[in-house]
């Protein structure tokens, strides 16, 4: 299986945006057992006939994942990629059209976002105000994306390449936007990558919320975990989302 695996949060919250640290640590595991290989996600887009190889990919820039994911994924020398909200750095993901139901999480700092980039993450973008990008002027567009670049390049150095649609929300007109400024651009879309037949300004990505079992985890690509995941796009399908 070629996958990009989509985190929020590592702690003990239980939410729907959040893995512990055992979990994070068991799916590695298990990911490797399986046969697969943990790369970064550039590494793994750029060589689409290259089976069986993993990218770990966290969204938004929750504390938690300097605090909890770093050491996990440090102790098992695994890379990592984190598309941050740029406008909520040092604040909470409290942005606006959040849902009411969505938990508050602290978001962090610029110094843990730059201890993040030197211990080898890849920092990507998430725009700057976590805006579904669909219902945006072309101006308000260009100032959200234009916004979170800016700021990463001023933060660390490097424009970023990437791009996480908040919400996994995009169109035609937000995709082309997007084509003018990234490489590439990743989606909520439930499902694994194929041999290179994905648009690179849609790639789909596992939600680790459907990834937190051990029983899962010891069947990483195999037969049942396929199935599970069918079994999830179908409902999300059914249910509109």
């Amino acid at each position: 299986m070629r996958a990009a695996l989509s985190f929020h949060g590592i702690d003990e919250s239980g939410s729907v945006l959040s893995m512990s640290a055992g979990e994070l640590a068991s799916l590695v595991r298990g990911v490797r057992d399986a046969g697969h290989e943990i790369v970064p996600l550039a590494e793994l887009l750029g060589e689409p006939e290259t089976p069986d190889r993993v990218a770990l990919t966290f969204d938004d820039g929750f504390h938690s994942v300097f605090e909890e994911a770093l050491p996990v994924l440090r102790a098992a020398d695994a890379p990592a990629t984190l598309f941050l909200t740029t406008g909520f750095v040092g604040k909470d993901n409290g942005w606006p059209g959040q849902p009411a139901w969505a938990p508050r999480f602290p978001m962090l700092t610029w110094q843990e976002v730059e201890a993040l980039h030197e211990a080898g993450w890849t920092i990507e973008a998430h725009t700057a105000r976590h805006a579904d990008l669909r219902g945006l002027s072309d101006d308000q567009l260009e100032d959200e994306l234009a916004g979170a670049d800016a700021a990463l390049e001023e933060r660390l150095g490097r424009r970023p390449e990437g791009l996480a649609y908040p919400y996994g929300f995009h169109d035609v007109r937000v995709r082309e936007k997007a084509r003018s400024r990234y490489r590439f651009a990743v989606t909520t879309e439930l499902a694994p990558l194929s041999r290179g037949r994905d648009d690179p300004m849609a790639l789909p990505r596992l939600d680790s919320f459907y990834l937190r079992s051990p029983r899962l985890h010891r069947h990483f690509g195999g037969a049942l975990l396929q199935g599970y995941l069918g079994a999830r796009r179908l409902l999300r399908r059914v249910r509109g989302r």
